[in-house]
């Protein structure tokens, strides 16, 4: 392997004639828009333009300093409820990022094999119909299953329009390396047990918690379980965080991390967990509570589904039919202790009954616990000192953080970072943090995590079409009759979708349209795209620079733009934060344009299901748009004003705080049951700490199984049911029995960079050239590591290596290292390399087990060794400023978009 170096092999020169070839590299300066020499006397007025940044999810405000059509300053805006001016170091890339010298420019058609990185520029036209022609080919003559669509992978506003695309063309098979390893088990989980999910959860990184950002709060303590918004949301989250602590009163937090993250310096309690171990701890916390009765009695009696009996048989909720009274078979059944008998529920509550929350019962023939007595029994045997013992944690110090987030004259809440999503019991971790909230009546209080405030006006997702797709393709979806949590979010399971790719089992997939910033660092086990790549006719990427997805999967490439140039409406508490384009570069076009473009294409050419999308009575729902102007009025929605006056705000406030918070909303009168409170989201209109629908989902697919003929969509059942409450797991590889691979390996967040992406921006670089691997002092010299050194990390899928932090800051037995990729290997002569030499998910899994709802792999708690590294390869990954010349951000005019705005 030869050392890349500073070549002039890159895009395509604009001057060059439309078909010749060129490479994806590492610059590409001289193929930049011809511009005239900049003098500072020639210089036109600045103009300050409101925009909202996309370098993450958290869409801060910002100000865009605009001097002749280019973008020469970056500030936060102060207007914004949750920035509040602030912006983080890849928002301030954003200019690096949108005159980065190898953007995307032009549509780019392969003309080596893969991997040879030889391309030719071509017209929109062309790429379009080339496009279309293969969608419309595949569909004829595989089935339009065949085809598979990507997302995600960072900065994609447009997650529901992806899945939209996929609806129009109809393949039920789209899908994104998040979903049930990032965000959905705590959604879904909220959904099913709270009747309320986006953005009502656990989750405080993606923008919920919102009462967290008024610091008239009467919160007193947080748990922040494997979440660090001071590093993940450092200008929204960790900005009202640190606003939280410096009040007078403070903030008392707890801090549940195998890593000592900068939330943790600032905690009473760190509890350094082992990886995989939450619902060890979870349970352990559920005891504890129960035991020593710091719990919300009367809240639990009257606001959850804990003294329902149960039925043994059926494990649901025990009925008035099955208990031989009067009733129906939607009628609940409780204990009444003074009559010694069963009696049906009476909305919202039973008057001078006293149902009790524990115990087992004789009715009809049938031992029936309560709901709470089945909690009670879950947790039975996680002791503190079992707990500790499993997370490799000290038991005074468990208990120590529960005092904390129990103190009777306090309020608390749980914020639940993204780790519980990342491994096999990712369903069972939000269900027992949730029990953990509604246990201690922590719902929709001034000063709790669980709200629901009243919804903004406009739509930042515009949400997808399930209902185009006919029960046939609905069936053909890849995983999800096994794993029935993923219809939530209408996707398909990604080792399903790789298995069908690899050995057309149990069909043969043969094209894949993807967008995402790498996929090979976002995906478990990545280099298995090695074998399943070569198995596809077609590849298309949509992204804003090339990837190593791009030069060793891609046939197609369209080019899409950066934040800077892009149109967005965003909620920010009781304000919307408008998203718009502030300039356009070469021919590069906003994805969610691209989709629309591609169907209508396809339509044009005959495809019979694609008109469909533009037909609101086959949509059932609100139709795709087909241009910029139509999207902007969707987004737009409710909100009573045009585009342009909405830009010009900026940032614009459709209520005041008071009616924004909106409490306890489930004690408002029902507007369907006069006289009635309306209760929560669930069937039983009460807190399912006994979460039966999590039982029904697995048997049925309800609540979120589809398509055009049904909804319901009754499907069959999974193999085994899912359980209602949590449980523990020792995770697959684990240190307690492996010896060859003795550490624990755990990922998080950088504040510089956004899953995949980033890596290319020369400042940000330059701050952290490499990823750090973080180890023990103990476990450094029991592996003859040292500080700043190269390491080898290998599993048993693989080998990466990441550069030597000897810290205190982790735990014994434990490394940390985030996913991280050298967009400088990518014109070398192995441009796999780009990928594999510092990427952690070459080591990750995506074989069994899953977790049982959403199909979850592993990427943390798994088993690696380490040793000492003098690679070859070390020594052509960039690390001085200097190397990072070749990608500073050089001036170039700006373009008329591609396609017609439409108004």
């Amino acid at each position: 392997m030869s050392q890349a170096t500073l070549t002039r092999r890159g895009f395509l020169k604009s001057s060059a004639a439309m078909g010749a070839v060129a490479a994806l590299g590492i610059s590409a300066a001289d193929s930049l828009t011809a511009v005239d020499p900049a003098h500072a006397d020639e210089a036109g007025e600045v103009k300050i333009i409101k925009t909202s940044c996309r370098a993450c999810i958290a869409s801060c405000a910002v100000l865009a300093h605009v001097r002749d059509g280019r973008v020469v300053k970056i500030e936060g805006n102060p207007e914004s409820p949750m920035s509040q001016g602030g912006v983080c170091a890849k928002g301030l890339a954003g200019i690096q990022a949108l005159y980065h010298p190898n953007r995307n420019k032009y549509p780019m058609r392969r003309v080596g094999e893969r991997g040879t990185n030889q391309w030719e520029r071509i017209s929109w036209a062309d790429a379009l119909t080339e496009v279309a022609t293969k969608i419309n080919e595949v569909s004829d003559k595989y089935g339009s299953e065949a085809i598979s669509v990507s997302t995600g992978g960072g900065g994609n506003p447009h997650f529901s329009n992806v899945k939209r695309f996929g609806e129009a063309i109809n393949t039920p098979n789209v899908w994104e390396p998040g979903c049930s390893q990032c965000y959905l088990p705590r959604m879904g989980a909220s959904l099913l047990a709270y009747g309320a999910g986006k953005p009502n959860n656990l989750s405080f990184s993606d923008s919920n918690g919102w009462d967290y950002y008024y610091t008239d709060s009467p919160v007193t303590s947080l748990v922040l379980w494997g979440t660090d918004p001071s590093n993940s949301s450092v200008a929204t989250g960790g900005r009202a965080l640190a606003e939280l602590r410096n009040r007078p009163e403070g903030l008392r937090t707890v801090v549940i991390d195998p890593r000592y993250t900068l939330d943790a310096a600032k905690a009473e309690v760190w509890l350094p967990i082992r990886p995989g171990t939450d619902a060890a701890l979870l349970l352990t916390w559920t005891r504890w509570i129960l035991e020593n009765e710091k719990y919300d009695e009367e809240f639990c009696r009257t606001w959850t589904n804990m003294p329902y009996l149960i039925n043994p048989e059926t494990r649901l909720t025990l009925k008035a039919t099955e208990a031989g009274l009067p009733g129906t078979d939607e009628d609940y059944v409780i204990w009444d202790p003074a009559s010694n008998a069963p009696v049906v529920v009476t909305y919202p509550f039973n008057e001078g009954v006293a149902a009790p929350l524990f115990g087992t019962f004789e009715v009809n023939g049938m031992q029936c616990p309560t709901g709470g007595q089945l909690l009670k029994e879950s947790c039975e045997e996680w002791t503190l000192e079992k707990g500790a013992e499993i997370c490799w944690l000290d038991a005074g110090q468990i208990e120590r953080a529960l005092e904390i987030y129990t103190d009777p004259n306090g309020q608390s809440g749980i914020m639940q970072g993204v780790c519980i999503d990342q491994y096999v019991q990712s369903q069972q971790c939000a269900l027992g943090a949730l029990n953990l909230e509604f246990l201690m009546g922590n719902v929709e209080k001034p000063g709790t995590m669980l709200q629901k405030f009243a919804p903004a006006p406009c739509k930042d997702q515009l949400g997808n079409t399930p209902r185009l797709l006919s029960k046939e393709k609905v069936m053909k979806r890849c995983g999800t009759i096994e794993h029935k949590g993923i219809l939530c979010w209408d996707m398909a399971h990604i080792p399903s979708v790789f298995k069908a790719m690899k050995d057309g089992d149990p069909y043969q997939i043969h094209m894949w349209i993807e967008r995402s910033g790498n996929k090979h660092v976002v995906l478990g086990n990545s280099s298995c795209l090695d074998e399943i790549v070569p198995k596809l006719d077609y590849v298309v990427q949509c992204f804003m620079y090339p990837t190593a997805f791009s030069v060793l999967c891609a046939d197609l490439l369209l080019p899409t733009t950066e934040w800077l140039e892009t149109n967005l409406t965003i909620p920010q508490l009781n304000t919307i934060v408008m998203r718009q384009a502030v300039t356009h570069l070469f021919e590069t076009v906003e994805e969610g344009i691209i989709w629309t473009q591609i169907v209508q294409k396809c339509a044009e050419l005959g495809n019979e299901h694609c008109p469909k999308a533009f037909d609101e009575a086959a949509c059932m729902t609100t139709p795709f748009y087909k241009n910029e102007y139509e999207k902007q009025k969707q987004h737009l929605n409710k909100l009573e004003m045009s585009w342009e006056e909405a830009c010009e705000q900026g940032v614009i406030q459709w209520a005041t705080p008071e009616e924004y918070r909106t409490y306890q909303t489930y004690l408002a009168e029902d507007p369907e049951n006069p006289g009635k409170p309306k209760g929560f989201g669930t069937p039983s209109k009460k807190l399912e700490v006994y979460c039966e629908s999590n039982i029904i989902l697995g048997r049925t697919g309800a609540p979120w199984s589809q398509c055009a003929e049904e909804k319901p969509l009754v499907l069959p059942p999974a193999s085994a049911d899912y359980e209602p409450l949590c449980y523990y797991e020792e995770p697959a590889e684990s240190p307690l029995t492996d010896t060859e691979y003795p550490l624990v390996l755990t990922e998080g967040r950088l504040p510089m960079y956004h899953h995949g992406t980033l890596r290319n921006i020369p400042y940000l670089r330059e701050i952290y050239p490499v990823p750090e691997m973080w180890i023990h002092p103990a476990d450094a010299e029991k592996y003859g590591i040292a500080d700043g050194q190269w390491v080898n990390i290998e599993s048993r899928r693989g080998k990466t290596h990441g550069m030597a932090h000897v810290t205190t800051a982790i735990a014994k037995g434990v490394v940390y290292q985030e996913r991280f990729w050298a967009p400088e290997l990518l014109d070398s002569d192995d441009p796999a390399q780009a990928y594999k030499v510092m990427n952690i998910n070459v080591l990750t899994k995506n074989d069994p087990p899953y977790n049982p709802e959403y199909g979850t792999y592993t990427l943390r708690g798994f088993q690696v060794k380490v040793s000492p590294s003098d690679d070859e390869i070390l020594d052509s990954v960039w690390m001085r400023p200097e190397q990072f010349q070749p990608w500073m951000p050089a001036p170039s005019d700006a373009t008329e978009d591609v396609f017609d705005y439409g108004a």
